[in-house]
């Protein structure tokens, strides 16, 4: 019986812990990334509470992360970046808003946020 208990414990404990709510957010750095980055960036974070996916694209300048809401946030995981040397910008729209293009910002009117 003892066994058969511990066993339901299990069970309902794993189910649990996979129901967390997963999440995911797309950052951009202040300066265009190179495959050093990207290896920093996804060493790194994975240690970040939470995190479960890291995607890296070099060609748009961003970081989409997945996460669990229940153990990190945005906020949380911009000073995830900052411990490891980066200053990371939550993407709130639909394109990053400092993608680089030949050394140059994409748009005319967001500079301030490339440098």
């Amino acid at each position: 019986m003892k066994k058969l208990l511990v066993a339901i414990f299990m069970l309902v404990a794993s189910v649990v812990a996979f129901a967390a709510d997963k999440t995911t957010a797309v950052f951009t750095l202040d300066h265009q990334m190179s495959q050093m980055c990207e290896k920093k960036i996804k060493t790194n974070l994975r240690y970040e509470k939470g995190v479960s996916n890291i995607d890296v694209s070099l060609t748009d300048n961003t970081i989409t992360i997945t996460y669990a809401t229940d153990k990190t946030d945005p906020d949380r995981l911009i000073e995830g970046f900052k411990k490891i040397g980066f200053n990371a910008t939550l993407v709130d729209g639909k394109a990053p808003c400092c993608r680089m293009e030949q050394g140059k910002c994409c748009k005319a009117e967001q500079k301030s946020c490339c440098k």
